[in-house]
């Protein structure tokens, strides 16, 4: 490990400008005299931004030179590499499309304030006041972005820097010394047991959008789990249902996320009433279509195909007009606030009231760690608990 003499020193590289309105530097390290020539070892880089972020810069770069990591040389800026990243985690069917959009997304945001910088360059003094700007409105929409927000970010920009690492373009990646905010998400709430009742009952089940409401909250199935729904994954024989597929916002029917995903969930005698109404009625209102189509169009049918939540034409709708419907609906029903998925969130927190074991849990819901399920079966046991303590200390 190399060993920094002094406190190094910044370099002004465009002469022709005041001190304050200068954007590009050296930095400096002196890493002590060498015995076989006699003259001061040095490390230098070359900082573009403020001279305070310089003097910051300096202080990292100290920290990397003691620690023998300092930088490599690289041509790539952040937004040519994270492009490249993209691109072979795209040619080599690494990641899920949604997945691959939402990187982009977030390269694209952090590529405003840090895309032309070059690799090498980038420290964590830049990532925090990036963290920063995005946090106050400096953003590609020009709104403030939440905490979990850029917390996301740093996540995936972190992975660009460690595959640079991996190739042996960097020895350091920034992200692991910067400050990314916290998690700011809201906790999921649940129904309570009376108000998932009557719920319950006052949807109908044979529109698409209240059967798809029923099976989120009787069944505990995710968007992507009730669009990508077929009736051949309904065996009313056995009582059960092969949830083997999602459907994501592109029109992609494809294999569950995760291989817990894809699992046999029992019915209920009540999810078996909501699917038998609910069959029926779109077996009528796929008649009644028919009625005016012409032959060269094609007719309707309801096969082992057909998608349980389907438009008037039998097309499989996408999550998204799972979540507008409920933008439209809640109101009406008391719900106002309330987003679609706590509906599954109550699903499993009416399984822990019930005292279902959390291996059990996480089964039904298909999480790929029982660690959700628990973290929701300790939330409703400690409840219950605190009600006991309660009671008692009314006798003391």
């Amino acid at each position: 490990m190399a060993e920094v003499s002094g406190n190094g020193t910044i370099f002004q590289m465009e002469k022709d400008k005041p001190k304050n309105k200068c954007r590009k530097w050296q930095l400096r390290v002196s890493t002590g005299l060498d015995p076989r020539t006699g003259k001061y070892k040095k490390k230098t880089r070359v900082f573009n931004g403020t001279y305070t972020q310089a003097k910051a810069a300096l202080r990292d770069f100290i920290d990397e030179v003691e620690g023998d990591r300092v930088q490599g040389r690289t041509t790539y800026t952040f937004e040519e590499y994270a492009e490249r990243f993209l691109q072979r985690r795209e040619l080599n069917k690494e990641i899920a499309p949604t997945t691959l959009d939402r990187q982009r997304q977030h390269f694209k945001a952090a590529s405003r304030h840090i895309g032309k910088a070059n690799l090498a360059a980038i420290t964590p003094t830049m990532l925090d006041d990036m963290y920063i700007a995005m946090l106050g409105g400096d953003t590609l929409s020009g709104k403030p972005s939440g905490g979990s927000y850029v917390n996301g970010i740093h996540d995936n920009i972190s992975l660009v820097f460690d595959q640079a690492i991996k190739e042996g373009i960097l020895v350091f990646n920034p992200c692991h010394k910067a400050n990314p905010p916290k998690m700011d998400t809201k906790a999921k709430r649940a129904l309570s047991p009376a108000q998932a009742h009557k719920f319950i009952d006052s949807l109908d089940p044979e529109p698409d959008r209240e059967c798809a409401y029923l099976l989120a909250i009787t069944m505990g199935l995710r968007r992507g789990e009730i669009c990508g729904l077929s009736w051949g994954d309904i065996d009313f024989d056995r009582k059960v249902a092969d949830i083997k597929h999602s459907y994501d916002y592109k029109g992609n029917l494809k294999a569950t996320k995760t291989k817990a995903g894809t699992r046999v969930l029992p019915l209920s005698d009540k999810t078996m009433q909501i699917l038998r109404a609910h069959k029926e009625a779109q077996f009528k209102r796929y008649a009644r279509t028919n009625q005016w189509r012409k032959p060269e169009e094609g007719y309707i049918e309801q096969t082992e195909d057909s998608p349980v939540i389907s438009d008037n034409c039998g097309t499989r709708v996408l999550p998204t007009s799972l979540s507008r419907w409920w933008t439209e609906d809640h109101a009406k029903y008391g719900l106002d606030g309330w987003c679609l998925h706590e509906f599954r969130h109550t699903y499993l927190t009416l399984l822990a009231i019930q005292g279902v074991h959390p291996k059990v849990m996480q089964e039904l819901a298909g999480h790929y760690s029982s660690q959700i399920s628990m973290d929701i079966y300790t939330h409703v046991n400690m409840d219950s608990k605190r009600e006991a303590v309660a009671a008692v200390s009314e006798v003391f």
